[in-house]
Parts: C-alpha cells; sequence; structure tokens
C-alpha cells in the first residue's frame, strides 16, 4: 500500500500500489510490479512511462548507446467480474488498447499478468488472415471477460504466448477450488518470432526444488498462481544503422492526389471494368504474395 516496495537482492522495484485501499484491507489493497535485474541497468534507461490506472503499469527500457533502440513492458491485473474490486472491463480493454496505439511502430513489447479471463479454445486472431502456430490449450473452460478478452487481443493485433513455442504448458492457477489458465504473456502477432521457450511452473514445483520434501506445510504458504517464464531476444539496430535510416526517411517524398477532381465516370469504362475483374480472378487464383498484388497493382496503375 502507500509507497511500499518489494526488496529482492540483486534486483530493483519498479511498483504501482492500488491508490485506493479498501475499506476491510488489513494489510494493503496489493497492486502490480515489476522486479528488474540489476544489470539491466547497465544498459537501459528504465523509468515508468504509464501508471494512471490501477492495474495496469507499462515501463519503458531504452537503450543507452542508442536513443531509439528501446521497448515496453506492461503489467496487468484485471479484478475477477464477482470481486468487490470489479472495473468495467470494457474501458479497462480500452485503457491498455490506446497505451498501445502510442508505442512507436517497430518497437517490441509485451503484456503480462493476471487478465482473470478463461477463454478457452477461443481464437486470439483472424482465422484465414493472421497466421499464427496453433495454441496448445490445458483449460476449455471460459468465463465472462473470456469473449471480450480475445476480441482485444484481435483489436491490438496481439496473440497468446501461453501454449506457443512451449516448454511445458500447465494450469496458471492451482487451487483447492480448481485449476484454470488466467495469467498470460501477450505480444504483437509481428513479433511472436522473437519469443520463445515459453514454460508454466507450478509454485509447488518450485518450493519443493528449494526445500527439503515434507519440511513445510505447502498448504500454508504455496501461492495459488503459477511461474511463467519466456525468452525475449531483441534485435536492436546499431547507431549506424538508425542514422541511416533516418538519412532515407528524409529524402522520401509523399505524393498527395487531388481526389476531388476525379471525374464521375473514373473506371466505369467498359475496357477498365473488364481489366479490373481479370486482376481480381488472377489474384484469387494466385498465392497473395506481395510480389503478386505489386504486379497487379501496376496494371491497374496504367488506368
Amino acid at each position: 500500500m502507500g509507497f511500499n516496495s518489494v526488496n529482492v537482492d540483486g534486483y530493483c522495484w519498479y511498483g504501482h500500489n492500488r491508490r485506493n485501499i479498501h475499506i476491510r484491507a488489513k494489510n494493503g489493497s496489493g497492486g502490480v510490479g515489476l522486479l528488474v535485474r540489476n544489470d539491466f541497468d547497465q544498459q537501459f534507461h528504465i523509468e515508468i512511462v504509464d501508471d494512471n490506472t490501477d492495474g495496469i503499469m507499462w515501463v519503458q527500457f531504452k537503450d543507452k548507446r542508442c536513443n531509439a533502440n528501446m521497448f515496453y513492458v506492461c503489467v496487468v491485473y484485471l479484478p475477477p467480474d464477482n470481486s468487490t474490486r470489479a472495473v468495467n472491463v470494457h474501458e479497462f480493454m480500452e485503457t491498455l488498447m490506446t497505451h498501445i496505439y502510442t508505442i512507436p511502430q517497430g518497437n517490441l513489447f509485451y503484456l503480462c499478468g493476471d487478465f482473470n479471463s478463461r477463454c478457452s479454445d477461443f481464437s486470439d486472431s483472424i482465422e484465414g488472415i493472421d497466421c499464427l502456430p496453433e495454441r496448445d490449450i490445458v483449460d476449455f473452460q471460459t468465463n465472462g471477460y473470456g469473449n471480450i478478452f480475445c476480441d482485444f487481443l484481435i483489436d491490438v493485433n496481439c496473440c497468446i504466448l501461453n501454449g506457443r513455442k512451449t516448454l511445458t504448458n500447465d494450469f496458471t492457477f492451482v487451487s483447492t477450488r480448481g485449476s484454470s489458465v488466467v495469467d498470460y504473456c501477450i505480444l504483437p502477432y509481428k513479433m511472436l518470432d522473437s519469443f520463445n521457450s515459453f514454460s508454466v511452473t507450478r509454485a509447488t514445483t518450485i518450493i519443493q526444488s528449494l526445500g527439503e520434501p515434507g519440511r513445510y506445510d505447502l498448504r500454508k504458504i504455496v501461492p495459488d498462481h503459477s511461474l511463467l517464464t519466456w525468452n525475449m531476444c531483441l534485435y536492436f539496430p546499431t547507431e549506424d544503422q538508425v542514422s541511416k535510416n533516418k538519412d532515407k526517411n528524409q529524402t522520401v517524398m509523399k505524393i498527395k492526389y487531388d481526389t476531388k477532381s476525379v471525374p464521375e465516370d473514373w473506371l466505369s469504362g467498359e475496357s477498365v471494368v473488364t481489366e479490373i475483374n481479370r486482376v481480381i480472378l488472377q489474384l484469387e487464383q494466385s498465392e497473395a504474395s506481395q510480389q503478386n498484388i505489386d504486379k497487379c497493382m501496376k496494371i491497374l496503375y496504367l488506368y
């Protein structure tokens, strides 16, 4: 609560505690946070760039050698829909979406945390358009947030890492009340190749590997959420490459067309309509590769 932090040797804490303390809370009302290994500070400028909403915190990692190189991490906690702290889920997702759209194009980012959303085998992409590896599913149940969560992912062109590029997949919440998948790592479709070795490890497995079997009463000390881990690869361009790209961008000329002067009979001639239909048929019968599309567009440009 307040400005309390988590102290772990070798790590720096970036936290966003809840501003509104529940009236019945005895030990504070929680929040979200990120532990960053100390050696990251040698390479990156690290700062919280958005913590205006309870349960959402965005952290920026900016390369000290080249400010154009950066990535973002968002830590999320969405309260359950039946909780006394339940929020408007649509507004919550819109808040996440708004910040995602402000991230400079091409910069890597991911979201992680407890979304309290059970999405079963719902699709997190548009079938036939988004080409993604099939997701290994362990939780086939859903709840009120499931569909909303998947619709949000489709809207922001992101996907679930759980069950993809996986070493071990499992339930992320395990208790006497049951098991479910509610914790996720979320990332852009186009950056899926930068992530691998996703794994879920139950808390009991971690504790048993650290202590003597039977030494502790695990029912009293084991968290009910599992540990999610993955590898992320950064492909940062060098400062010279960034400089060259800037020079290229400065010499690019943008063409603006006067669409107000287009005649009403434009593209309505019989020969033009025939050619357009031929191009459409050619695209339908060929592989929708960028090369074929460019070739067809060149034909249309002639008109």
